[in-house]
């Protein structure tokens, strides 16, 4: 949850040509992550719960895909809170990797 504010406030400050595009896709993506789990906690058994875990995975790897995208397109980000988000969107999406795989 921390997680998805972070990159919520992330997308809040790119440019405003990025408002329906970018900023959006991220913000889609990143609430899907906690959401996914959420949903698949109240699933009945382990194999229900781990394909929403799965969905929350690759959400995480589109958001960390997007935030590098950005990087890539908008060189006046600061590359610390790029690097930063990136950094802690690969640890999260290995601990939910791992958490999916031991379901």
């Amino acid at each position: 949850m921390d997680y998805a504010v972070s990159v919520y406030e992330f997308a809040a400050d790119l440019p405003n040509e990025e408002r329906y595009n970018l900023a959006a896709q991220l913000r889609r993506a990143v609430a899907s992550v906690p959401l996914n789990i959420a949903e698949g906690a109240g699933c009945g058994t382990n194999a229900e719960f781990a394909r929403f875990v799965g969905y929350a995975y690759r959400s995480l790897k589109e958001v960390i895909t997007c935030i590098e995208l950005c990087e890539r397109i908008y060189r006046t980000i600061p590359r610390a809170a790029l690097e930063k988000l990136v950094d802690e969107g690969t640890q999260i999406s290995r601990m939910t990797h791992t958490f999916m795989q031991r379901l």
